[in-house]
């Protein structure tokens, strides 16, 4: 049996960035008048990004990358390397054939056979897999090898470190940069499936196709786990209260544990917001996830046309949205929950 809601609209006033101040805050990135960026922390040290593939593990662009002068950069002294984001990635030291995951403060755990990767990372794990070089090995530790996905959840791992504070154990101050990447695994081709469907179903109404936006997407992805395993029910509101409105205009979502409230990067400049959220159980759809969004696409089309609800925030009816984040979850007793959520520019 099939649950929905209806989708809700949500007008927003446009949010213009703050100028930057004389002197750099903390827990901010950095750069002078060189190419190389820096995580300037609580502790008034700053850690370098060896390569860009570390740097990607942490942030998805350079936006909110403050500049400063070459003396105010020398000033700060360097307290070390930041590692890459536990969860978000699989790597592989150059002189080494193991294929390894990694936990908080930059721990390495191999995983020791390509079932366990491909159950980890999804169908296309060998792209989930980054080369380090050797002159950065010293930057990691070597822990206990994995045997099987109970040793390791990599959504769990990468939503329980998500600033560079708590990865290497240094103060934070009251607004830490919190990272905007997603693990990379299964739920990239879901979601890129339900991307491609509903812009199908948009262009056969004679509408334009929508953006991914990647902030949104982790957004939509927590509300879908946070329904599945703390509302326990299908609903706009979170678990702790927050509306969608929270969620999208402010990036206020429950931390790993849903007990409290974190701040989560989020869009911001956008005029209008909608949120379309539903759940199905995979196991009449052949235990198939893309049937599964499919089927909820089906059963958001099949609504009026002229009220606010799921088919007319798909469609662009009543509000003309441009990009979209897509959260698909599947819970440990096989019902996909999804969020989709909306803006206008």
């Amino acid at each position: 049996m099939r649950r929905f809601v209806l989708g809700t609209i949500i007008m927003l006033a446009a949010v213009l960035p703050a100028a930057a101040s004389a002197a750099p805050p903390t827990d901010t990135l950095v750069k002078a008048s060189g190419p190389a960026v820096y995580y300037y922390a609580a502790d008034g040290k700053r850690y370098v990004f060896p390569n860009e593939g570390t740097y990607k593990s942490w942030f998805v662009d350079f936006s909110g990358v403050l500049r400063i002068g070459d003396d105010e950069l020398a000033a700060m002294p360097i307290g070390g390397n930041v590692t890459y984001r536990p969860g978000i990635r699989m790597l592989k030291i150059q002189t080494d054939p193991k294929t390894y995951v990694v936990t908080r403060g930059g721990v390495l755990h191999w995983v020791k056979s390509e079932s366990l990767a491909e159950d980890l990372y999804g169908q296309y794990w060998n792209a989930a897999i980054d080369d380090v070089s050797d002159a950065f090995f010293v930057n990691y530790q070597v822990g206990a090898p994995i045997d099987s996905l109970k040793d390791y959840a990599p959504v769990d791992i990468a939503e329980g470190t998500d600033t560079i504070n708590d990865d290497k154990n240094i103060p934070a101050g009251p607004t830490p940069r919190r990272s905007d990447t997603e693990v990379v695994n299964v739920a990239d081709a879901w979601r890129a499936f339900a991307l491609e469907d509903i812009n199908r179903i948009r262009q056969l109404n004679g509408k334009g196709p929508l953006v991914l936006n990647p902030l949104l997407n982790r957004i939509a992805t927590i509300h879908s786990r946070d329904m599945a395993n703390f509302a326990k029910n299908l609903q706009h509101e979170g678990s702790l209260g927050e509306t969608s409105d929270d969620r999208i205009r402010d990036g206020k979502v429950p931390d790993p544990s849903g007990t409290a409230f974190m701040t989560v990067p989020h869009p911001e400049n956008f005029e209008w917001s909608g949120e379309n959220v539903g759940y199905t159980t995979l196991h009449n759809l052949k235990n198939i996830v893309t049937n599964g969004i499919a089927a909820l696409h089906e059963a958001f089309l099949d609504e009026p046309p002229d009220q606010p609800n799921h088919r007319t925030t798909m469609l662009s009816t009543l509000h003309p949205f441009s990009e979209i984040g897509i959260g698909p979850y599947v819970a440990a007793d096989g019902k996909l929950w999804l969020t989709e959520d909306f803006i206008s520019r």
